[in-house]
């Protein structure tokens, strides 16, 4: 809760929303000059824990660290694209010594700033968008009960969790909820409920949603794809869940919990020649048009393909405008051919040899984040590039499809160098 010494009136979680807009926009704008949490905490009257607690919830970075990211992905332009020597940039980057700035951009990039000058990846650490929150999300400890464990399976995903709470009857103490392991065509999810034990304590990013299964997903949907994406955090692997809690015996809102763990590396964006890739697609348009265009593809290769489909180890996304492409790498020499008058609406898409801005990404999920993460960089870098979408291609490990064992990259095709 903020209270303002102006006027001492209670805020709204709008209003803090709107304070740390009025923040980060700050933040743009004097990221050369002497800028420190208790100075931006002055400015926009509120005291410093305060500031401290209100960043982290909404943007899940500290103050302190946004700031030295910021000023390091800014000085990282600087270095690639001007004749500033490094002593001004360091200056620039708030760092009192040359020593002091080598240090903290070796400690963030993972080289030195010569060797960045001279390579051929880039590092950015984009500018946190208030205007993308939609949950109020917070990262700490939480201890979770001892939990018994029951398995309720049914064959459609729709309504599962309220038919697997049905036989609880009364409720007594916490009640925590998962999907489980697919057996065959059952869908699983597991009911966990508290029970006489130690309990564990671990780090999670939390948020709150009413229980419709709109707002679950969504929820879902934004605190993996967007919140996770834009934060200082990875998935720590440990498994998410949620927890009901209940009103009158009804469940009327689920708290949800994303395992997270410090993010060890940035991610970098590299310049790299790639050859042609081939992919079979299918393409839709509208709402679940991603799920759609997949099963076009799946059911057309099942039926005339089934090889292909056994054997798949590479995948394509792409979005834009509207429309989704998704298809199943097949190799140079495959044709559609005859099979063209069965399913017209498959095809063969080439992806043509060349040089490609790469972003390897851990979300595995909505590729749109990257995709607006890969336009901004080519913008603020003065990089030539194909007018093209950017795509993504997942590959799998080991035949294995959990997310330990699948990788997802970014693509984007640049403009050949014709002065070079």
């Amino acid at each position: 809760m903020l209270i303002s010494n102006k006027n001492h009136t209670k805020c709204t979680a709008m209003d803090k929303l709107q304070y740390i807009d009025a923040v980060l926009a700050y933040i743009e704008h004097h990221l050369s000059d002497d800028l420190n949490p208790e100075n931006i905490a002055e400015r926009h009257f509120v005291s410093r824990s305060q500031l401290y607690r209100d960043f982290y919830a909404c943007t899940g970075h500290s103050i302190k660290e946004y700031l030295r990211k910021r000023r390091i992905s800014n000085a990282c332009e600087k270095i690639k694209h001007s004749d500033m020597p490094l002593a001004i940039i360091a200056d620039e980057s708030g760092c009192g010594t040359q020593q002091a700035f080598h240090k903290l951009f070796k400690s963030i990039v993972g080289m030195t700033p010569l060797e960045y000058r001279q390579g051929d990846t880039y590092f950015c650490f984009y500018p946190f968008a208030i205007n993308e929150i939609s949950l109020a999300v917070k990262v700490g400890a939480e201890t979770i009960p001892e939990c018994a464990i029951t398995r309720f399976y049914d064959p459609c995903i729709v309504g599962i969790e309220d038919k697997a709470i049905a036989p609880l009857g009364e409720i007594k103490g916490r009640v925590f909820g998962r999907n489980g392991k697919q057996i065959g065509s059952r869908l699983c999810y597991e009911v966990m409920v508290e029970r006489d034990g130690t309990g564990k304590t671990d780090f999670y990013a939390t948020c709150m949603v009413n229980y419709s299964e709109t707002e679950i997903s969504d929820g879902w949907n934004y605190l993996y794809n967007t919140w996770l994406s834009a934060s200082m955090f990875e998935e720590s692997g440990d498994g998410y869940f949620e927890e009901y809690l209940f009103q009158n015996g009804e469940p009327r809102k689920l708290k949800l919990y994303l395992p997270v763990k410090k993010r060890k590396y940035e991610q970098h964006i590299t310049i790299t020649t790639i050859p042609e890739m081939s992919f079979i697609i299918a393409r839709e348009s509208g709402k679940n048009a991603e799920r759609k265009a997949s099963e076009k593809v799946m059911a057309f290769l099942q039926e005339h393909h089934p090889l292909l489909v056994r054997n798949a180890r590479r995948f394509y996304v792409c979005e834009y405008d509207d429309v989704c492409e998704c298809g199943i790498e097949c190799g140079d020499g495959f044709s559609v051919g005859h099979d063209a008058r069965i399913a017209p609406e498959i095809e063969v898409k080439h992806l043509p040899a060349g040089r490609y801005a790469v972003l390897p990404d851990d979300r595995l999920g909505d590729i749109r984040m990257g995709s607006m993460k890969m336009e901004l960089w080519l913008q603020n870098n003065s990089i030539a590039h194909e007018n093209e979408p950017v795509f993504a291609v997942y590959e799998t490990l080991n035949g294995k499809y959990d997310t330990e064992n699948v990788r997802m990259k970014l693509y984007k095709r640049l403009k050949i160098d014709t002065n070079g």
